[in-house]
């Protein structure tokens, strides 16, 4: 399957449905990793009732398929999650004829930003430019 190209424009487009869903995706990263530690808390405990043991790993469970829900989401739009725990995604984007990813972290407004495939978020770039523009 060939990824969907996002232009700045259509990124930029995309950002209401993208950012709704990155926040929830922010929100229940974080869920997950409280959980993940709740559950660890309990295993731990000799004294812990199976039935407390069950029902945080139960709710564990919900909180991680909803969390990969939002990521399934992101990925039927073609939108590439680069950090769950602070809302980085990447739009998949070609610049000047090389394959990048148009990048976008939760709180921004706009998607103003580029890195190579290899760099990740560290080697983001601002977007140039266009040619005419004030």
């Amino acid at each position: 399957m060939t990824e969907a190209l996002y232009s700045p424009e259509r990124a930029n487009a995309a950002l209401p449905l993208v950012r709704a869903i990155v926040a929830d995706l922010v929100t229940l990263e974080s869920g997950a990793t409280k959980a993940l530690a709740a559950y660890r808390a309990l295993k731990s405990r000799t004294d812990t009732p199976q039935a407390g043991l069950n029902g945080a790993r139960r709710h564990l469970g919900e909180v991680v398929a909803d969390r990969d829900a939002c990521v399934a989401e992101l990925a039927e739009l073609h939108v590439r999650v680069g950090d769950a725990g602070t809302g980085v995604v990447d739009f998949p984007s070609e610049l000047d004829g090389e394959a990048v990813y148009l990048c976008w972290k939760l709180g921004e407004d706009a998607v103003d930003w580029f890195h190579a495939h290899d760099s990740g978020f560290a080697g983001r770039q601002a977007l140039p430019v266009p040619v005419g523009t004030p």
